[in-house]
Formats: structure tokens, sequence, C-alpha cells
């Protein structure tokens, strides 16, 4: 039953709807590979690493073409890696941030919780929304439902501000995934304030 099960996983990684093919065409020789190994009859640790590969495959593509794609589009990305993603091996955390990763270079919105534009904490919403984690609307609501760590882990939220009035995501090396500023687009970018970082 276990082999079957993840002989199933396998089939749904390896078809790429056709909302995805316009930014994917075809899934790379990484995905083929990873899952064109998979047999019924597969031990499941073996199994299940071999997936996790092929969905970071995937999500390493999207978030590459990210800044490039319409808002469409990349909402179909978030959409179909929040799919993809949900694996036993992958955490929160993980797929918080690929998820996050396929809306850099959408524009930030006051009040944007959408991949039409994001505000800082509709963008951190929006991440762990999909990766299936619902957070408070505010910078500061996040700040109070998050427990708060003093060794911040990449997944954890990064709180700007006493009474936090921004918010992105630790991706680890001292830097943060957010939507920064109105005229600024979602990035990578150096933590560059004090921060207080919590763990959701």
């Amino acid at each position: 039953m276990r082999s079957l099960t993840v002989a199933a996983i396998a089939a749904a990684l390896v078809v790429v709807p056709a909302h995805a093919a316009s930014a994917t065409t075809t899934p790379s020789p990484d995905l083929r590979a990873a899952t064109a190994t998979m047999s019924v009859g597969a031990a499941m640790p073996q199994s299940m690493t071999t997936l996790r590969t092929a969905a970071f495959t995937l999500a390493n593509r999207f978030a590459a073409q990210a800044p490039s794609l319409s808002k469409p589009q990349k909402a179909r990305n978030a959409d179909y890696l929040a799919t993809k993603m949900r694996l036993p091996n992958i955490s929160l955390a993980e797929r918080a941030i690929a998820i996050g990763k396929t809306q850099l270079g959408t524009q930030y919105v006051y009040g944007g919780t959408t991949p039409a534009g994001f505000d800082c904490s509709g963008f951190t919403g929006f991440a762990f929304a999909k990766a299936g984690k619902r957070l408070p609307r505010t910078a500061a609501q996040q700040q109070r439902a998050a427990r708060k760590v003093t060794n911040p882990r990449p997944g954890d939220l990064v709180f700007i501000g006493a009474r936090a009035h921004h918010v992105g995501i630790y991706v680890g090396n001292g830097k943060m995934l957010h939507s920064p500023r109105t005229g600024k687009p979602v990035q990578i970018a150096k933590i560059y304030a004090k921060a207080t970082y919590g763990r959701v």
C-alpha cells in the first residue's frame, strides 16, 4: 500500500498541467529523471527523498522564472507548488519559502494580499497560507501570534520594530524574503535593521 502511494505521488509530480506549461514548457530533465525511476516496489525512504528532490527542482525553476512572469502565471505557480510540495519530508517553513519565491518581482501594493501586489504582511500571509498555515493580517498581529526565537532558522518570520511595522521570511545568512515598500518588488535582501524573529 505504501509503495502504491509513493507511485501515485510520483505520477502526480510528472504531470505538469496546462496552466503551468506556459512557464515550464515540459518537466526538466532533472524532474523527469527523478520521477521516471520510481517503481511500485520502491522503498519508502529512498522514494520520498527522490520526490523531495523533484519538488525542489520544480520550485527552483519557478523561482528563477518568477521576475519575468505575469501575475496570473505567478498565482498558478504558487498553487501548483502548494500541491506538489505537500510531502511529509518537506516542512511548512520550506514550503513557505519556496512558494514565496514564486512571487519574486511582484510589486509592493499597500493592502495587497495577492500576486497582483503585496504589502509586507500580505506577502507573508500569502506564502504561509499556501504552505498550509494561516497567519493574522498585519505585521504586528503576526508578531503576537508567532513564538519568539533568538536563533532564527529559514522559514521563521522577521519582524522590524518593537511593535512590528514590517515583516518578512528569514532565508538564512542574515537575509529575508519580503515585500519592502512602494516602488520595490518582492525580493531577497539583507535584513536592514535590528530585528526579532518568530516561529509559526
